[in-house]
């Protein structure tokens, strides 16, 4: 009966492990988190959580920054257009802002980073971009700084659309990101949403 009993706990032991050692193979999830950040169904609510929405021409040249453990890539973005700006730093058409785009959180002092982005949507491409940002003012840098409300949801112009239709306001932006709940935004339909919101 004890031979028994010793029998069924050391298979009972070698099953278990055995699972866990098979999830951690094949079922654990990707080593970014961006499930964690919000997502937006629709143009109404992507803008009614914006502080700044800019249409503007993001270089494909960043600087890494970390602000406490949170790591951003820093983008200069020429303003092309202003739609709305709600918060206290002056923003004029013309102008040169920077974006600061969460990227990840610093867990080992630069040895290590949870990523809140998927690595292969880190980096911008070069081009023109609708921008929803929320401004907030950083302590340590000493200055407002201007991020993307989600991370995963940012617009770039579709070059089909975008091509001699310069002064149009029916430019297709399309999301870069793989987040199907809101994969492209028509500039007719932003100036309808900012419209009503007013």
């Amino acid at each position: 009966m004890k031979k028994m009993i010793t029998f069924v706990t050391v298979l009972a032991l070698a099953v278990g492990v055995g699972s866990a050692l098979a999830y951690k193979e094949w079922g654990s999830t990707h080593s970014h988190s961006n499930v964690l950040a919000k997502t937006f169904k629709s143009t109404n609510d992507i803008v009614k959580d914006s502080k700044v929405i800019i249409k503007g021409k993001v270089s494909d040249n960043f600087r890494k920054e970390v602000v406490g453990e949170i790591v951003f890539h820093v983008y200069d973005v020429q303003v092309d257009k202003l739609y709305s700006n709600q918060t206290d730093q002056e923003i004029t058409e013309g102008d040169t802002i920077e974006m600061y785009r969460l990227i990840g959180v610093d867990t080992n002092k630069g040895k290590d980073m949870v990523n809140i982005v998927a690595p292969e949507f880190q980096s911008l491409q070069q081009g023109e971009y609708l921008l929803f940002l929320n401004g907030k003012y950083d302590d340590t840098l000493n200055k407002l700084i201007l991020i993307p409300n989600t991370p995963n949801q940012l617009f770039k112009a579709d070059a089909s659309s975008s091509f001699g239709a310069k002064n149009s306001d029916n430019v297709e932006f399309e999301n870069i990101t793989d987040e199907e709940s809101l994969p492209s935004i028509n500039e007719a339909e932003l100036l309808d949403a900012i419209d009503s919101t007013k």
